[in-house]
């Protein structure tokens, strides 16, 4: 039976090293264990019945729910379309009051406040890893991102490489979107498996359900917070170009004496794996979530005025109809300005910015929630004023 604890403190499930008491706490290792939970949080309401029948009761529980839900599909097709009872009958049970639910990964791009959160609290832990073909794998959410890159990598197959050494979990590299050195996760989805606590069923996603862009996909949406992704099927490639281009990778084949044709996709691994270690912070070291903020899109004319600024920024051209929160036709590298304008090394009390990386807010080892968030509004004014640009934070907040 789903084991539901109480008053857990989260601090300790998220590389911040940041956060108060989860009201409520369970931890899923598969399918039923979800949908227990999902139960248990609809059902609940302070000094309600159906609460604590849920609660100590929950097989009976779900018996009624799945009654209810016979009776209702039973009658319905005894009745004319207009009369027809609503589908979301069954999931209207308890929801005026129903627990938020949270879900949390390797809590690696999450700050959450020192209050805590006042819901149920899922840590996904579903694993599994199953090849159906050479190059197509179906993924538990709750593997360790890495793990895969690595064991993709192993394989020879392409696609991933270039987001090697990402923190978190294949879910909520999904969920982010998570995008890397010229790579984005979405290019190698298949399909997303979900768990909808709406109809407390299962569904397929494709990629493009998905609705992949820059840094964000369905489930940051208001429509996709009814999904809780379960699974994710990948497709790699056999054959495939690395992609070298970064300058950080330039640096290091140049420091090395290696031509790109020396470099297969397990040295490539290797160099950004090198690369990330040399200028992020050490997560057993140091609390952080790693970059705070998006890199903003603007378009030409706001280019222009930047450069002004900082002749010497570079910029990347993408394309005209990408959809972003920002439009635009340039994305801008928000770091160089930060450091342009004194934000690199910065320290504010028990917080500040990383000293080798401008845009990697860090908890020095005692900094609170309200402390991260106090600098973080500080830097957002900073730019806004000297810059015009509104930036947005990457880092989910709870």
């Amino acid at each position: 039976m789903l084991s539901i604890q109480e008053n857990i403190l989260l601090a300790d499930y998220t590389t911040f090293k940041i956060g108060g008491p989860a009201r409520y706490f369970a931890v899923i290792k598969n399918e039923e264990d979800l949908k227990q939970a999902v139960i248990f949080a609809r059902a609940y309401s302070k000094n309600s019945f159906r609460f604590y029948f849920s609660r100590f009761c929950p097989k009976a529980y779900k018996k009624f729910l799945e009654i209810f839900s016979y009776f209702s599909k039973f009658f319905n097709s005894l009745r004319t379309k207009s009369e027809k009872i609503s589908s979301k009958a069954v999931s209207q049970i308890g929801s005026e009051k129903s627990l938020p639910i949270y879900v949390l990964g390797g809590g690696s791009n999450l700050l959450i406040s020192d209050e805590g959160v006042d819901g149920l609290v899922l840590k996904m832990e579903i694993k599994g890893v199953t090849w159906m073909s050479e190059s197509q794998v179906i993924v538990g959410a709750g593997e360790v991102w890495d793990d895969l890159v690595e064991k993709t990598v192993e394989k020879g197959l392409y696609g991933l490489e270039n987001l090697s050494g990402i923190p978190g979990t294949v879910g909520a590299s999904v969920i982010q979107n998570i995008e890397a050195y010229g790579a984005e996760v979405s290019r190698s989805v298949e399909t997303v498996e979900v768990f909808n606590k709406e109809t407390l069923e299962i569904e397929n996603l494709t990629n493009e359900q998905c609705n992949f862009n820059y840094r964000q996909s369905i489930f940051k949406t208001e429509k996709g917070k009814k999904y809780i992704v379960l699974k994710v099927i990948f497709n790699l490639a056999k054959q495939g170009k690395l992609n070298l281009e970064y300058k950080d990778v330039k640096n290091y084949l140049k420091e090395n004496n290696l031509r790109e044709d020396q470099v297969d996709i397990k040295k490539a691994r290797e160099i950004l794996l090198f690369v990330r270690r040399n200028k992020l912070p050490d997560l057993e070291q140091i609390g952080t979530a790693g970059s705070f903020f998006k890199l903003p899109v603007v378009d030409s004319e706001t280019l222009s005025y930047i450069k002004e600024i900082s002749p010497d920024m570079p910029h990347y051209r993408i394309d005209i109809g990408c959809k972003t929160s920002i439009q635009g036709e340039h994305k801008i590298p928000l770091g160089h300005l930060l450091e342009q304008f004194g934000w690199k090394g910065y320290k504010d009390g028990n917080v500040g910015i990383f000293e080798k990386h401008s845009l990697i807010v860090v908890n020095h080892g005692y900094g609170k929630s309200k402390d991260i968030k106090n600098l973080v509004a500080k830097i957002t004014k900073d730019v806004k004023e000297k810059t015009g640009i509104d930036i947005e934070p990457e880092v989910v907040m709870w």
